[in-house]
């Protein structure tokens, strides 16, 4: 009779503690998703209802420096630095080491939220007003991530805090804000260049079976444009700018490599480049005068850097 009473007991309890277990992983994910939800707007003064609708005087040259200037170029400084962060907590050598690491790397990403949402970007743009609101939930999503790993993860070596930043819902989202803004200054840039050239297409959406002989049809602020979105969509965290993917492809294509490799999509050409890491920053200057003379860009300067 005991011993009846104890296995039911037994039961019981294991349903209990599996019950208890499920509750809590399910208050840590609602926790999780809030906290998510609740930094993206924490600090963000900025609403979609103030943005007003496209003109004529859209997108023009001013704007587009503006917004380079005061918002893409600061936030560039700060992708450099996080992703450097990442190889140095790799190489880290003490605990104390990882830990100023990432300390810096949270200051870098104060510092340069301060810096943009002290300069907001006119609404008269919305695509760029936007692209400024990403860049700032991007900022403040690293830098709680990183404070959460700091508390979670405290006395833990560089590699394994790296390895669980690069895994951590908040700076994964952050990274998302990151492409999301780099997307729509692009698609700004097309938007100038249609307005300069009516043949070219003011809003454009890259598709996985785009060929080769298609992308050769091309304008540069296209396949810019292009590439943008496959980083996007591959979620492709680099210091290189979307123009220097677009380079690699087209010096590929021109080289007869991709021919020779028997590709014949634009996706197959960037699966190989991205798998051998074989872009790198400066791509498109190295290559700007061999395929892009002809080609009308915005005065902007990782456009005309010599």
């Amino acid at each position: 009779m005991n011993s009846k009473k104890s296995s039911r007991f037994e039961v019981w309890f294991t349903f209990g503690f599996l019950f208890t277990l499920i509750a809590a992983f399910g208050t840590f994910m609602l926790g999780l998703s809030m906290g998510i939800t609740r930094t993206e707007a924490k600090y963000l003064n900025y609403k979609a209802s103030a943005l007003e609708s496209e003109t004529e005087a859209s997108y023009g040259q001013q704007d587009l420096v503006t917004f380079y200037y005061v918002v893409y170029q600061p936030y560039q400084q700060f992708k450099e630095e996080y992703i450097s962060m990442e190889d140095r907590l790799q190489r880290a050598d003490s605990k104390l080491a990882a830990a100023k690491i990432l300390k810096e790397t949270q200051n870098s990403a104060q510092n340069q939220y301060g810096l943009i949402s002290a300069n907001p970007i006119s609404g008269s743009s919305p695509l760029l007003k936007q692209a400024q609101n990403d860049i700032l939930k991007s900022l403040k999503l690293f830098d709680e991530g990183i404070s959460r790993n700091v508390s979670f993860m405290s006395g833990q070596a560089g590699p394994e805090l790296a390895k669980a930043l690069s895994g951590d819902e908040f700076t994964q989202n952050a990274m998302d804000y990151g492409l999301k803004a780099q997307t729509k200054f692009y698609a700004s840039i097309l938007k100038w260049s249609a307005k300069t050239d009516r043949q070219i297409p003011d809003q454009y959406s890259f598709q996985a079976d785009t060929t080769i002989k298609q992308w050769k049809t091309y304008p540069l602020a296209q396949k810019n444009k292009a590439v943008s979105d496959i980083m996007q969509n591959s979620r492709l965290y680099v210091t290189y700018h979307p123009q220097d993917m677009t380079a690699k492809i087209d010096q590929m294509i021109a080289s007869g490599k991709a021919s020779a490799l028997k590709l014949n999509s634009v996706s197959s050409i960037v699966k190989i480049l991205t798998e051998t890491e074989a872009v790198q920053s400066k791509e498109f200057k190295k290559w700007r005068a061999t395929y892009y003379k002809s080609e009308l860009l915005p005065e902007l300067p990782f456009f005309m850097e010599n």
